[in-house]
Formats: C-alpha cells, structure tokens, sequence
C-alpha cells in the first residue's frame, strides 16, 4: 500500500531535496516510500518503541539519507511510559481507551508497558519542508514541541480523529486550529477508516502553509485507494 498523501505531496513545490520529519516511523515502511518518491529528500525517522526502533536503524544502516531517533515527540524533555499493543503500530504514550471503535473486529490489548524518553521535535530537528506524526493520539503534543520549526515547514501530516480513540487525544478540530496559528490549512482527510456504523473515525489529515488570502474550511475527505 502506499499513502494516497504522497501523491499530493509530490504535486506540490518542496526544495529539490526536502528535509522529511517521520514521527512514528514503526518499521519505516512511509520512510521507504518517501524516498522512493523523493529520492534525494533526507528523512528523519523518529520512533519510541525500542524494538522498531533497532529494527529500523538496521534496515536504514546502509542509507545516508535516513537518521533514526529512538525517542517519543512532545512537548517537553521527559520520560513516559509508552503502552505497547499487540500490534505494535496502535501503541502509545495515551491509553488506548476507545481503539476498538475504529477495530471492531480485532482483539486489542496492552502487550506491555516500557518507559521511553520524550524529546521536542525544534530540539531534536534544526529545521524541517515536511512534518509527518503518527503518534496514536499524541499528534499535538508533539506539534506544540515542533513550534520552533513550523514557520519553515510547507506541510504537516498527521494522523487524526475525529472520536477519541485514546484517553486525551486531541480531535482534529484542535490540530486544525493549532496549526492554523502558523499559517496552515487543512487540504484533505486521506486514508481514512471508517467504525462500525459507517462514519470516519481517523485519517491522514494533510495541511500546507495557506496563502495569506485563503479562507480556512473544514477538511474534506479523500478516498482511500
């Protein structure tokens, strides 16, 4: 499978070489189709969990392009406890409290519990074109610690919802208007999973930096492929 949001990021006017933020890289799966599509961008994969994290710093050894960080992003220097579920891309610093509404046909649970750093992502990052979170609920924490990047960076992806699928999770509404204060408009909700009544409960929500005329409006949805 391949984002459907990687598409609309290559039709947009990024430096010849973008410098790509994957925050929640898992097992670098985006970060090998980043570079596919954008083979001279340079990608910093960022990824909490210390077993995919080892696994993604071998699998990016050989590739100068790529620099694994085995930390979580927020807002603040810390240590958190991250909550592992037995599939390891649902885990997260939040507890994953209504997760079975976007999973109805899946048994979920907690796996283990592992205390990780936490670091923000202007401390981590000297600068960023593209900002892609999928944090499992902990996107804004970590776009509030990337406040000293975002006024360099063209577009933000981040992984949503629009039901709260963990304890705290911040809905999309709140990124939209987090990020509308550095100049962001939502372009499109892709990849999106429905729950068991039918309606959307996450997506990819995909922001670029506005022009200073546009008029900010709800994000639209775009359909999976």
């Amino acid at each position: 499978m391949r984002e459907s949001w990687i598409d609309r990021l290559l039709e947009l006017a990024l430096p010849e070489a973008p410098v790509i933020v994957d925050g929640g890289a898992n097992k670098g799966n985006v970060v090998a189709r980043l570079l596919e599509a954008l083979p001279r961008a340079r990608v910093l994969a960022v990824e909490p969990q210390p077993r995919l994290a080892r696994k993604l710093a071998k699998r990016f050894a050989g590739d100068a392009r790529v620099t694994v960080r085995a930390v979580a992003l927020g807002e603040a220097t810390d240590t958190r406890t991250l909550s592992v579920m037995n599939r390891p891309t649902l885990s997260s610093l939040l507890p994953p409290t209504g997760i079975r509404d976007k999973y109805a046909d899946e048994t979920l649970t907690v796996t283990e519990t592992v205390d990780v750093p936490v670091a923000r992502l202007d401390a981590v990052a000297a600068a960023a074109d593209v900002i892609k979170l999928d944090l499992q609920g902990y996107e804004l924490p970590a776009l509030r610690g990337a406040s000293g990047l975002l006024p360099g960076v063209s577009v933000v992806v981040a992984e949503t919802a629009l039901v709260p699928l963990y304890d705290g999770q911040a809905l999309l509404p709140e990124l939209e208007a987090f990020l509308a204060e550095y100049g962001f408009a939502c372009d499109g909700l892709y990849d999106f999973a429905r729950g068991p009544e039918g309606r959307i409960v996450s997506g990819d929500a995909f922001f670029v930096k506005r022009r200073a005329s546009s008029a900010r409006r709800p994000c639209p949805a775009h359909r999976p492929d």
